[in-house]
């Protein structure tokens, strides 16, 4: 199973192939058999490398790992250093913070690009490796501007902070909005307590009280002991006849076509929010929590409705607009269709890309125009 970091970075490499860049991946041999797989199945050159972590933690797994880092930390210093002196490899952009630390020694600000994909906590102990990164870095990629926001609050130097969100694919509306008694939701992605299914699951319970009980698709996987939590929830609250638990699907016309409005309920700091792009790029409103990025794909009361986090009231609320106003369901998606095809096309997503892979270059000694880049796992 792959998710949203990992697609939209092979979206990237395929994107800049396209546009005559050169490109291969350098990955951890601790990744799953899947990513694996999935990465040698893309077509595109990798190499694979002893990188993992190394945790403060002093429970027995992250113990463990962090033995194997340390025993293998000669071994992966003396690959990376042989990748980059060999092939006249240009830029490197890395996309795990923690690898970024392990490789520090070895980072330039000519060629190595940290592409933050994550909000991290603020303390003092994140402002320390951020920092350490920036001073190593030529710049810190990051993919929304509360990412950003957070790296300046961490006392990253502005200079070294650009903001490139992501993009998708146009696509077409695959279904219909539903008419009549039927509005269908939708909720995608990892299931888990940080995402906000539970205060989903909680409107629903305060919807049905009005008679008010739209079907919910619920897309994705999570631990079981978290799912069988809130099915026994849902039990409850009497709605669990409402809810068609759907599974990971990777076809997301299959998701988008089955669903009117998409709810992103995070409890946590979303960098982005990549379902809610994908929402809006098939058509569908969203109505998202005001945590982190999400703010910045959903514009509240155009593309859809931005609410408080762990509020299941305003969530509730905001669902009975849709029920209540069908054509409100036709109009937001329209707009947030348009929005997704400018704001977060994929054209200017790799086009803004690529002018931080130029800054890079002017920095560097002049070379041939094709020069060959690597993505870093």
């Amino acid at each position: 199973m792959v998710y949203g970091k990992e697609i939209v970075s092979l979206l990237l490499a395929k994107e800049l192939c396209n546009a005559g860049w050169s490109l291969e991946f350098i990955t951890s041999k601790w990744h799953s058999a899947d990513f694996t797989t999935w990465l040698l199945s893309s077509g595109f050159k990798c190499r694979f490398l002893w990188i993992g972590f190394i945790s403060l933690t002093f429970r027995l797994e992250p113990l463990r790992c962090t033995f194997g880092q340390l025993v293998r930390y000669p071994q992966l210093l003396l690959g990376f250093r042989q990748i980059v002196k060999k092939g006249g490899l240009r830029a490197v952009v890395h996309t795990n913070w923690q690898h970024c630390m392990l490789l520090l020694p070895l980072l330039r600000r000519h060629r190595d690009i940290y592409w933050a994909h994550e909000i991290p906590p603020l303390s003092r102990h994140y402002g320390y490796v951020f920092r350490a990164i920036a001073r190593r870095v030529g710049r810190i990629v990051c993919v929304s501007q509360a990412v950003a926001d957070r790296m300046l609050s961490l006392g990253v130097s502005t200079r070294k902070v650009a903001v490139v969100r992501n993009g998708i694919p146009s696509a077409e509306r695959t279904g219909a909005v539903a008419d009549g008694k039927c509005l269908r939701l939708g909720i995608v992605g990892q299931i888990g307590a940080w995402k906000g299914h539970k205060d989903l699951i909680e409107a629903l319970g305060l919807l049905q009280l009005d008679g008010v009980r739209p079907p919910l698709f619920i897309f994705g996987s999570g631990a079981p002991e978290y799912v069988a939590g809130l099915e026994e929830r849902a039990v409850e609250l009497g709605i669990q006849q409402q809810i068609e638990w759907c599974g990971y699907v990777t076809d997301k016309s299959q998701i988008f076509g089955a669903i009117d409005v998409c709810i992103v309920p995070s409890r946590f700091e979303e960098p982005l929010g990549m379902s809610a792009i994908e929402a809006g790029g098939f058509g569908c409103p969203v109505i998202c929590s005001s945590r982190g990025g999400l703010p910045e794909i959903v514009k509240h009361g155009e593309t859809g409705f931005v609410v408080e986090p762990e509020r299941p009231e305003q969530i509730a609320d905001a669902i009975k607009v849709f029920v209540q106003n069908r054509d409100l369901v036709r109009t937001m998606g329209a707009a947030a269709q348009r929005r997704a095809r400018t704001d977060f096309s994929v054209q200017r997503f790799v086009s803004e890309f690529i002018q931080v892979l130029e800054g890079l270059r002017q920095q560097s000694d002049n070379g041939p125009k094709q020069q060959r880049r690597s993505l870093t796992y």
